[in-house]
Order: C-alpha cells, then structure tokens, then sequence
C-alpha cells in the first residue's frame, strides 16, 4: 500500500515534469497601454447633451420647488391686507419714494 508521502513524492515528480507555461511578456507596450487609458477615460467623460439635459432638468426641479414655495406663502398671506386707509397710506408711502 501507498503511503501518502510517496503520493507527495509522485505528485511532485510529475508537477516537474510538466510543461511551463509561456513566461509573461512584462510591461505591456506603450501603444496598448495608451489605447487603453484613452479608452477608459472616453468611457467616464459625460456627453454634452446629457450633461446640459440633466443641468436643465435640475433647473427645472428648483424653480417648481421654489414656486411651490411662493405659492405656500402667499396662501398663508393672503389674509393679511391693507384695506381702507392703510392701503391709501402705504399707496401714498410708496409714490412719495419713486417721486423725489
């Protein structure tokens, strides 16, 4: 019977024997090298159009959120007025300060 050494030992032998594989070649050449970077930098460089369409469509969200906003205030405003004599003052007020 086979002691499990000499299964090492047989193991070993023909891990010897076997053929290498091809060394590699070390650095890659230049050419691929920039091919590649070029690439991968194409790849993560944002288009002009989506880029203008996605700044537009985050304009587009701010002016709604603060015309939402307007809205909510001037709801929550409109009991306040100036009626009668007030509003006449304030009027006066306010034609006296563009009329020098």
């Amino acid at each position: 019977m086979k002691t499990p050494e000499d299964s090492l030992q047989n193991l070993l032998a023909l891990a010897a024997r076997a053929p290498r594989p091809p060394e590699a070649a070390g650095e890659p050449p230049f050419g691929l090298e920039t091919r590649v970077l070029a690439g991968w930098r194409a790849a993560h460089e944002p288009d002009e159009p989506a880029f203008l369409f996605l700044f537009l469509r985050r304009a587009m969200i701010a002016a709604s959120f603060i015309l939402l906003l307007s809205l909510g205030w001037s709801v929550t405003q409109s009991g306040v007025s100036a009626t009668g004599e007030d509003a006449a003052q304030l009027d006066y007020q306010i034609q006296m300060s563009l009329n020098p």
